[in-house]
């Protein structure tokens, strides 16, 4: 348990479903060996990059009081999380070669990026809020290259509402985080704007993300979610959790209230995942 929360074994596991999702969205078919490998890498990539954050943010995390960190409360040790970090970066990098596909050099590049952002880029403004937001439609970019098969205008759209849906992730996390942050150098918005400011931002990208969302049903983008009534009740569900996530963010930005949304948004983001693949694979009219 204390391992998995090293880790943050949910995220790596949605990454890994997103792998499964870009190559389906591309393909319409079950994956391949390439597919499943990358999958593999990117969970093992996910893994190794939350470890080596944890040592790199151990300072600012303490400063934040961040109980939710094992290396803060000294349920796990840094030389515990380096094996961890460094084994799940082997195990990547395995994968990724078994594969054998261009995927392979997204994960690296994603993973050499994340490393150099922890290590060295943390003061430039809003870069972390950038990266870590691209992190989340990179999955479906490795399952279409891992798949072969064809970007269409599903794929395009949905890559980018899964940016704009990562940067209210990204931004709204660091509003919890701003006071420990700021005392850390670590530059974000909410650091350098305010967290209120920081809040209406998150709050404006969850909204827009959610119009996104049902606007599928109504847009020519693919036939099998338009006028799907099947995936307008789940994408409606998945559109109000994420607008109400963002209307509450404003009027209580708190760190207890921000972490509690942040479980809410995972939630919500599986949510939106599973609208978009159940109107896929049943077409109600």
């Amino acid at each position: 348990m204390t391992l998995a929360r090293l880790i943050r074994i949910e995220y790596c596991v949605l990454g890994a479903a997103g792998v499964l999702l870009g190559a389906f969205l591309t393909t319409d078919a079950m994956p391949t060996t390439p597919v499943l490998l990358s999958a593999v890498a990117v969970f093992f990539v996910g893994a190794g990059c939350y470890a080596f954050d944890d040592l790199f943010d151990l300072d600012c995390d303490r400063l934040n009081d961040r109980a939710d960190r094992p290396l803060v409360t000294g349920a796990l040790s840094t030389h515990a999380a380096t094996i961890a970090g460094s084994i799940s970066f082997i195990l990547a990098i395995a994968a990724a070669i078994l594969a054998g596909t261009a995927s392979g050099l997204l994960i690296g590049l994603g993973a050499i990026i994340a490393m150099a952002y922890n290590r060295w880029l943390r003061g430039v403004i809003s870069l972390k809020n950038v990266l870590f937001a691209a992190a989340f439609p990179t999955p479906l970019l490795i399952g279409w290259l891992a798949s072969g098969g064809t970007a269409g205008p599903l794929f395009l759209y949905f890559a980018g509402l899964v940016f704009i849906a990562g940067l209210g992730f990204e931004t709204m996390i660091d509003v919890a985080d701003a006071e420990g942050d700021r005392r850390a150098g670590v530059i974000t918005f909410a650091t350098r704007y305010g967290t209120l400011l920081s809040s209406r931002l998150a709050a404006t990208f969850h909204i827009t993300a959610a119009v996104l969302v049902v606007l599928l049903f109504f847009l020519p983008v693919d036939s099998r979610l338009q006028w799907n009534i099947l995936f307008l009740g789940l994408a409606v569900a998945a559109a109000l959790s994420n607008s109400l996530i963002g209307v509450r963010l404003v009027r209580d930005h708190s760190t207890p209230r921000v972490f509690v949304l942040k479980r809410l948004e995972f939630l919500t983001l599986n949510a939106g995942m599973a609208a978009i693949l159940m109107g896929l694979l049943f077409t109600v009219p």
